[in-house]
């Protein structure tokens, strides 16, 4: 995973390479970075299938291959139709990979060490995304974008390399548990999709940090690539820092929906920092800075909260559920933020944001299993 992210060049500065490179309006941007929530929403879907039918190891080294070959077919796409049609695939294939690697995270865990597991998971992810955007700026600075989507698949080829390394005779045997009352399917679970869906809500406005804020800082701001590589660069360090002793510190003290509610908050709060009249850059760092903590807060609580709804025979399908929130997000977050903004204004667009991610933060709190 820490290759794999480390390589994470292509997605936070897609927006700024469709609109100021190919030359595509904000809406038309928004419209193709929507085709990559719709294949991340069936890739999920599909893979937390799949992972209960063929197991996590062997569609995580199919998601990974498959994915790279789709970044190296990206350099010669500039036409409208088939940008939409390649950043669908390159989503698509990628994103078995996620209900894959939750199960098997699941498998490689013990009940006491779950968040914890979860929290080193998001570590290596954040890593990673420390020197990924920072590392992409640079490159895009100085070599151009096409050699992002050439280092993007080259970092998620070795990464699959690494896996089968590592992992080809490591698949641990699940010991069946007890089966419980649990429902079977995950969208016939009520108090699952309760909690989804203002979690849904949630993330959306969360994503406007990947595909919005970029656009924003180039053009609002001024900043130039590097600026917003470093930007980025201090969400994903920050969390490496910081997230792993907060979460030893918050697991044993309330319940995760608790912390997944707080974390809102935090990312609510961070968007009223963008409609302050303060200095640009003073403005930037402390957005980043505060959803950097709503993040660190809340999404590894609140992919524990999701695993306890579920059980051995259906943990692939509820974590495929639950990733597919992340897409369903991918698919709105792009279209609502760039072409509201270019409709509305940047400033409507944070204040609404903050309003809508308090506001789900309460209902996930409120909304009981």
């Amino acid at each position: 995973m820490l290759i794999n992210r480390s390589g994470a060049m292509v997605l936070p500065f897609l927006g700024i390479y469709l609109n100021h490179e190919l030359g595509y309006s904000l809406t038309q941007a928004g419209i193709i970075m929507t085709f990559f929530g719709i294949g991340s929403f069936l890739g999920a879907f599909f893979g937390g299938i799949l992972t209960d039918r063929i197991g996590f190891f062997h569609v995580q080294w199919i998601s990974l291959l498959g994915s790279a070959i789709a970044f190296y077919a990206m350099i010669w796409i500039e036409d409208f139709y088939m940008l939409c049609f390649g950043v669908f695939m390159i989503s698509f294939i990628a994103d078995h990979f996620r209900p894959a690697n939750w199960t098997a995270m699941e498998v490689f865990s013990t009940p006491e060490t779950m968040v914890r597991s979860v929290s080193l998971i998001r570590l290596a992810v954040n890593l990673g995304y420390a020197i990924g955007p920072m590392v992409g700026g640079i490159v895009s600075g100085l070599l151009g974008y096409y050699m992002l989507f050439i280092l993007n698949g080259s970092s998620v080829l070795i990464g699959c390399i690494v896996l089968v390394i590592l992992f080809r005779n490591k698949q641990r045997k699940v010991i069946p548990k007890e089966r419980t009352s649990k429902t079977q399917l995950p969208w016939k679970d009520k108090s699952y999709v309760l909690y989804l869906i203002p979690f849904t809500i949630l993330i959306t406005i969360f994503l406007q940090l990947v595909f919005t804020i970029p656009v924003f800082f180039k053009s609002e701001y001024g900043f130039d690539e590097f600026t917003i590589g470093v930007l980025m660069a201090i969400n994903g360090g920050l969390i490496f820092l910081i997230e792993m002793p907060i979460i030893y510190f918050f697991e044993s003290r309330k319940a995760p929906r608790y912390w997944v509610f707080l974390g809102g908050v935090f990312i609510a709060l961070s968007f009223v920092a963008l409609i302050l009249n303060v200095n640009l850059l003073l403005a930037a760092v402390l957005f980043t800075l505060l959803i950097s903590v709503g993040e660190i807060i809340s999404f590894p609580f609140s992919s524990t909260l999701a695993l306890n709804y579920s059980n051995d025979e259906n943990r692939g399908k509820y974590m495929g559920l639950y990733t597919m929130t992340f897409s369903f997000a991918s698919i709105v977050a792009p279209g609502i933020g760039l072409s509201f903004s270019e409709s509305y204004g940047f400033d409507m667009l944070w204040l609404l944001s903050a309003i809508i991610a308090f506001i789900s933060s309460v209902l996930i709190l409120k909304i009981k299993s």
